[in-house]
Formats: structure tokens, sequence, C-alpha cells
């Protein structure tokens, strides 16, 4: 028997196949006896494989589940958690109010050297503009950089 065989019998088993070949193959497994005992052999394994019933829970399960987790559900506090958990979250928490504290007084109370626009007029569209930030050779180049790279000349296909 071949592995095509094999697969159609198990879409067979599983009635996978379409109504006709169906047919057709029951028909064949009437007239061979090898592939009708391959066939058997592939129901019984293919039998043997269900999954038993599932046992019924124990009486009294969820609420001896729901008592047990109400008395571990106030064990979990810091009061539990050992010593040196407990100095390593407090030294991170100083470490990071040091940090903060270090990090405004590293800027000395200066503005920002960046200039932000205050006014929606100031800035301007990318033609034209006199902006440094938009002064760009891109800007309105249609591409030509892009052109510039591959070697063409933007027009051609």
């Amino acid at each position: 028997m071949n592995r095509a065989t094999e697969m159609e019998l198990m879409r067979l088993l599983h009635g996978e196949l379409p109504p006709g070949r169906a047919r057709e193959l029951r028909a064949r497994l009437e007239r061979e006896p090898e592939l009708a005992a391959a066939f058997s052999r592939l129901e019984r394994t293919w039998q043997g494989l269900e999954l038993p019933s599932p046992a019924p829970v124990p009486l009294g399960f969820a609420e001896r589940l729901a008592a047990r987790s109400r008395e571990e559900a106030g064990a979990i506090s810091w009061a539990t958690a050992p010593g040196w958990v407990r100095a390593a979250a407090a030294a991170a928490l100083a470490a990071g109010i040091a940090l903060g504290a270090g990090a405004g007084r590293w800027t000395g109370g200066r503005e920002p050297s960046i200039e932000v626009p205050r006014e929606e007029s100031s800035i301007s569209t990318v033609e034209g503009s006199s902006d440094p930030v938009f002064d760009d050779d891109l800007a309105g180049s249609d591409g030509d950089a892009l052109d510039d790279l591959d070697g063409t000349d933007g027009g051609a296909l």
C-alpha cells in the first residue's frame, strides 16, 4: 500500500472524502482483502486512541479550592518578602529619586536650546520655505535625489 492510498483510507475513516470518492474506496475495500485488512487495522488503532470519558469533579472540590485561594491571598505582602528583596526595592527607589533630582540640576534650570515655534503661522509649507527646518534638497525635488542613487533619469522605466 502506498502513502496516497493510506492517506485516502485515513480521510475515509475521518469522513473527509467526498461522497463519490468514498463510495469508490468502499467498493475497492470489498474487492481487495489486503486493503480491507489495512483499513480495519487503521480503524482499530484510531478507536484505541480515543480519550476516556472525563471523570466527574469530586464533591466539595470548588469550595476547597476557593477556601485555599482566600487563605493564600493574604500571604502575598512586603512583610513576607525576604530582607534582600525589600532592601533591593528600597535601593532602586532611592536611586530613581536621586537620578531624577540629578537630571533636574544638570540642566541648571536653563531653558532648552531648541527653539520651538510658538505660533502656527511660523510653520510654513515645504515649497518655497525659508525655514531651515524645511530647507532640504529633497523638498520639491520630485525624487531627483533617489534617481541619482539608481542612475536613472526619473522618466524612463
